[in-house]
């Protein structure tokens, strides 16, 4: 019970006892008192058979309360934490893509502890917190530039970020410096047993990878400044939160349809993409009135209404448009009059600053947009610029990370992946396939004699002809080194055969030609199928491997089928 209630209850009884022992009941001050103890009573008999009747302002408070706490942390807020979570696992996921060998952590400055605190990892020996005096992270933000650290250097700072162990003096740290608004806020950290694990490309792409933190930074706190109206960022959350950098454009489409649906008042809703020359509106998705324009339709930017937020790079606003540009059309000239839609609300999809698109709003009748209708509309074509810079930074950095840098093939783990991924469907569907593993003959006496450049000309030309000897459904990769890999879907390995031996018949008939050097090279293989020889992916690569080892001990230049049934 509050102490205010006690207090009352004390009072009253204290009350009572006065008036039984009060000497001058006669006294007009009695009755007053007496009115007072008979009120009190009545009071507590209701507080106790009627208790809900004093609870009606408790609950108001608490519901007071309840809602402060709501409107003090957005559901919005939570959905950006997980977003920027989401994007630095898929950070570390693709820095594991681009190299197998390679292992990152991310660490953002923590002012507060006066160090630098690990947000995501994929090794998880990096510790968890650095001080700012550690020579590695210190040196890398000094630069502002990606450093490289190798343990034989002799430089400190390596126990305090990856722990104490016996240093064998290969190990290698590459440090990527994290801007936001030109100030470093943070370190992409990675690490690889030996130094010679890095490739040429590898840096390129994960600087790559770290101004894309940057990017998603900045998106993410963009977002979170223009939390103007609970209801929509709420809705925004809610629909966009299944979405990632890997989702399908239809996907994040459908979902702005559905929220421009319950939010604006329209009658016809589109949105557009320009074409790789800005020449070009290639209609992404449409609502509403249908029969002007279609989804995959393309027109001018030029000269139309739904492509001058994309030229101009700027909102366009108008509840009477056809007087303003009175020579426009909306999709071409002269098409205002098929269908007589006044006001316009049209803002262009940006990245990196350039329109690259446009979300456009059309109303029948003159009422105008508000501005409100402008800032949540500005809100939304932020959100749908922010996911498809990522969705495109993403198809750029995983076509690159999966592919070898040399061959243009798949490299050693995308074509594993892909295996794996063809183990599962043709056991599903009851399936075969065959796998042909390919070895070059005495390689090493080509970068012997001609040196490696000769010898990568090689391998590129090896490549494209085993790319050119199978279908468009097969999967080719570079295994390692000189060694290839070749999937045939859907193939019986008996009917695999006249394939194999035509790539080593084309490879041993093909004259290496380049700067005045002149070779011939011959190559041999193993074949295992699917799931004749083994179901799955280790053993069917173990015994094509000992079936193409079997190959080169009888001279080389021929395929062989493994015998191990």
């Amino acid at each position: 019970m509050p102490y205010y209630r006690q207090i009352a209850v004390l009072t009253l009884f204290f009350l009572i006892l006065f008036i039984f022992i009060y000497p001058n009941q006669d006294s007009f001050i009695y009755p007053i008192l007496k009115g007072v103890a008979i009120g009190g009573l009545v009071v507590i008999f209701i507080s106790f058979a009627f208790p809900q009747v004093f609870k009606i302002g408790e609950i108001q408070t608490k519901d007071i309360e309840d809602s402060e706490i709501d409107l003090k942390e957005p559901s919005f807020s939570m959905t950006v934490k997980t977003q920027y979570k989401r994007l630095l696992l898929q950070i570390l996921d693709l820095v594991g893509n681009v190299n197998a060998k390679f292992s990152a952590a991310i660490y953002m400055i923590d002012s507060e502890n006066k160090g630098y605190t690990c947000q995501e990892k994929s090794y998880p020996d990096f510790s968890d917190f650095i001080e700012t005096e550690n020579e590695i992270l210190a040196e890398t933000v000094k630069k502002r530039k990606p450093s490289l650290f190798k343990k034989g250097n002799k430089n400190t700072g390596w126990d305090e970020l990856l722990g104490s162990r016996t240093w064998r003096g290969s190990e290698t740290i590459m440090g990527f410096p994290i801007f936001y608004e030109e100030n470093i806020v943070g370190v992409l950290m990675v690490y690889m047993d030996h130094f010679s694990s890095i490739l040429d490309r590898d840096q390129e792409i994960i600087e790559r990878l770290s101004q894309f933190i940057t990017n998603g930074m900045e998106d993410l706190e963009h977002m979170e400044a223009l939390i103007i109206d609970n209801q929509f960022n709420l809705r925004l959350a809610n629909l966009f939160d299944q979405l990632e950098v890997k989702s399908d454009e239809s996907k994040l489409f459908e979902s702005t349809r559905s929220v421009c649906r319950s939010f604006f008042q329209y009658d016809k809703l589109t949105i557009v993409l320009s074409s790789e020359d800005k020449e070009k509106g290639v209609i992404k998705l449409v609502d509403g009135l249908l029969d002007d324009a279609d989804v995959g339709e393309e027109y001018k930017i030029q000269n139309s209404l739904h492509g001058k937020a994309i030229q101009d790079n700027t909102i366009l606003c108008s509840n009477s448009w056809f007087d303003e540009y009175p020579d426009m059309g909306r999709f071409k000239s002269g098409d205002m009059n098929e269908y007589n839609f006044m006001s316009v609300l049209s803002i262009p999809l940006r990245s990196d600053g350039e329109a690259i698109g446009a979300i456009t709003l059309e109303r029948l009748s003159s009422k105008a947009y508000s501005d409100t209708d402008v800032r949540l509309l500005k809100l939304l074509s932020r959100k749908i610029s922010t996911i498809l810079n990522w969705h495109r930074e993403y198809i750029k950095v995983h076509l690159t990370s999966i592919h070898d840098g040399l061959t243009g093939l798949l490299n050693h783990k995308a074509f594993l992946n892909r295996f794996e991924e063809e183990i599962s469907r043709a056991g599903r569907f009851n399936q075969m396939f065959g796998l042909i593993i390919l070895d070059l003959d005495k390689f090493k006496s080509i970068n012997d004699s001609y040196g490696h450049l000769y010898g990568d000309y090689v391998l590129k030309g090896v490549a494209k002809i085993i790319s050119d000897s199978v279908r468009t459904i097969d999967i080719v990769g570079r295994y390692g080194g000189e060694e290839f890999t070749v999937l045939l879907i859907n193939s019986d390995i008996q009917h695999c055969i006249p394939v194999a031996e035509r790539i080593v018949k084309s490879i041993a008939e093909k004259t290496f030609l380049k700067s005045g050097i002149a070779a011939n090279i011959t190559i041999s293989g193993g074949m295992a199928g699917f799931p004749r020889h083994a179901e799955h992916v280790q053993d069917l690569i173990i015994k094509a491997d000992k079936a193409m080892y079997e190959t080169k001990s009888v001279g080389g230049n021929g395929v062989t089928i493994t015998a191990d049934a």
